[in-house]
């Protein structure tokens, strides 16, 4: 449990405070009023419709020992501090929420990993901290807390007694990978690969690679970078670094190296290659691009002083995230639950689990894909190359839902004319429709980006 005094707490916030001193620990930082139990320090924000600032009484009730408030509500609201509680006034409650953070980070003195990439961040970070569970006791990032909100509130779940964690570190714009690692202040530096996943915001994948290398600028000069080899521009990223690099994958540019991989039932196994060495590893997992985890994984393992045969163990042990390639089978379906998010690279990742995949004799192969969101000008071309991949693969049936989707059914038709496609403009009329064009024994996949919600519709043929 987080433990913090006040006077600690006061001597990183400054700005003025309201109320009389307190023994009573701080043992959690929470932001939701709803989530308030005692012990807590509520911060209170602004927000695009909820101004959480009016909660403040409530949560004094609920056994909150203390509340962050911004300096502009407090000149215009007289606010009530009871006995024994707390009130600091701050400029900014967000800003401040992140120094509480970084003082709390640098005072448990544990090895971190920063984890930030187009895709496969939760993947990559679900695996690391598989790999080191079999010898520390590890903290990852839970669920999707990994912008200036969420990344500080995971920090606080981090234990005293925790000897590691794995932060996941996302963005859309310039600078805020800087400002997150400038919290968390990684000792160890993750990138998974250089997408299209927010180029409408950043332009090209160069100012992708530009604003995910901002981590190394938080870090100290000799902390290891682990990069995917196979990425082209991250390779050529790595051979300007002056820090240390690993570089993980199947080419011989690699020092951490697959040299073979195989799909056995729902579990990969690989062969890789580091510092002289050849170790077997096996994960429950789909899909060949999950080996480039398996890979990240081992090789910060061994950084970080842990045995191979400790490893191999952890990296058996994974487990991974609710809504990335999730498999549930029933009486009817085996069912492929992608749906937390989607790129073109990761989209046709997943086509190719789909189209590995193996039921009954009988079994269609049936690719349910959603509009994959926030690419801007390249949104078209990414829709429509993403789709011919599926055409030109063995998938039988094709559904698109979503605005974007046009393209998808559009250009799977120019491919393969004699594709069974359907095409619908949302969820909900997918919803309805859907089960009328299942067969008992078909293989589904659900891919899109969270906004479109594909995680309902896995829930109803589940």
């Amino acid at each position: 449990m987080m433990k913090l005094t006040w006077e600690e707490i006061h001597k990183v916030l400054g700005g003025e405070l309201r109320g009389e001193g307190t023994d009573q620990r701080i043992t959690s930082v929470v932001i939701d009023s709803r989530k308030v139990t005692p012990g807590a320090l509520f911060v209170a924000m602004q927000g695009e419709r909820v101004d959480s600032h009016q909660f403040i009484a409530e949560c004094y009730e609920k056994g909150a020992v203390a509340c962050l408030c911004e300096k502009t509500y407090a000149d215009t609201h007289e606010i009530s501090v009871p006995e024994g509680k707390l009130l600091w006034i701050v400029p900014e409650t967000v800003q401040a929420m992140g120094n509480l953070a970084a003082y709390y980070r640098k005072k448990l003195g544990i090895p971190v990993i920063g984890v930030t990439g187009s895709v496969g961040k939760t993947t990559a970070k679900d695996m690391i901290a598989a790999a080191l569970s079999g010898g520390l006791k590890v903290f990852k990032t839970p669920g999707n807390l990994n912008n200036q909100y969420g990344l500080p509130l995971a920090i606080f779940q981090i234990e005293e007694d925790t000897q590691a964690a794995v932060l996941e570190m996302g963005m859309n714009h310039f600078g805020e990978i800087r400002y997150l690692s400038h919290i968390a202040k990684p000792d160890v530096g993750v990138i998974t690969n250089i997408g299209v996943s927010h180029i409408e915001f950043l332009g090209s994948q160069e100012g992708i690679l530009k604003a995910k290398t901002e981590m190394f600028e938080e870090m100290k000069d000799d902390g290891p970078a682990f990069l995917c080899g196979d990425d082209p521009l991250l390779l050529s990223y790595s051979r300007q670094m002056k820090r240390p690099v690993w570089r993980y994958g199947f080419s011989e540019d690699c020092e951490i190296r697959a040299l073979w991989w195989k799909q056995v039932g729902d579990e990969i196994q690989t062969l890789l290659h580091c510092d002289g060495e050849e170790t077997l590893l096996t994960a429950k997992a789909l899909g060949k691009h999950m080996v480039y985890a398996m890979l990240a994984a081992y090789g910060i393992g061994r950084h970080l002083g842990l045995s191979p045969e400790t490893l191999v163990k952890g990296i058996a042990s994974f487990q991974p995230s609710a809504m990335r390639m999730n498999v549930y089978e029933n009486d009817r379906f085996r069912i492929l639950d992608d749906s937390y998010n989607a790129s073109p690279a990761s989209m046709e990742a997943a086509l190719d689990v789909l189209c590995a995949q193996e039921f009954r004799p009988n079994s269609r192969r049936v690719a349910v894909l959603g509009d994959m969101l926030e690419m801007g000008f390249y949104s078209e071309k990414g829709h429509r190359q993403v789709v011919k991949y599926a055409a030109e693969h063995a998938v039988d049936v094709l559904v698109g839902v979503g605005k974007d989707a046009a393209w998808i059914v559009e250009e799977a038709l120019k491919v393969r004319p004699t594709l069974t496609s359907y095409y619908f403009e949302n969820t909900e009329i997918l919803s309805k429709k859907l089960f009328s064009l299942l067969r008992p024994d078909d293989i589904i996949l659900l891919k899109a980006s969270r906004r479109m919600a594909l995680d309902k519709i896995v829930q109803m043929i589940k």
